[in-house]
């Protein structure tokens, strides 16, 4: 939760705003929602990863239980078993961990989409109050 936590620390500063830092923020947005989307795709592709290694040691952990069980345990049996291994218990934390952090940067993403709309209305009233 580290991770989520620096990045809301970080997006918080990426979003303020003021009349003086408006022209420095609005020719560094294309780079600062490159960053956001970049970091968004990163953690999908984590999220993909860890899947795949939380259903291969799933597999893997259910083999051994068949191998090592002293009845006849089916494989549906024994994956059921598996899920609760303090192996799988860890995966499936990280796992919940990248998923709220893919929705905190899908949130951020439409922020950053309608901060160019934003930055306009402000220039927009700043003009109107020097008139």
């Amino acid at each position: 939760m580290e991770t989520l936590e620096k990045y809301i620390k970080e997006m918080g500063d990426d979003v303020e705003l003021d009349e003086f830092i408006l022209k420095d923020v609005q020719l560094k947005l294309p780079a600062i929602k490159h960053k956001w989307v970049g970091r968004l795709v990163r953690h999908k592709g984590e999220l993909e990863g860890l899947n795949y290694n939380r259903d291969a040691m799933i597999k893997q952990i259910a083999q051994e239980v068949i191998e090592t069980a002293t009845y006849q345990v089916t494989l549906p049996t024994a994956q059921k078993a598996a899920e609760k291994h303090h192996s799988i218990k860890a995966i499936n934390e990280k796992i919940k961990e990248h998923k709220l952090i893919i929705e905190f940067l899908e949130k951020g993403e439409k922020i950053f989409s309608s901060m160019s709309f934003d930055i306009k209305n402000i220039t927009e009233i700043m003009k109107l109050e020097t008139m």
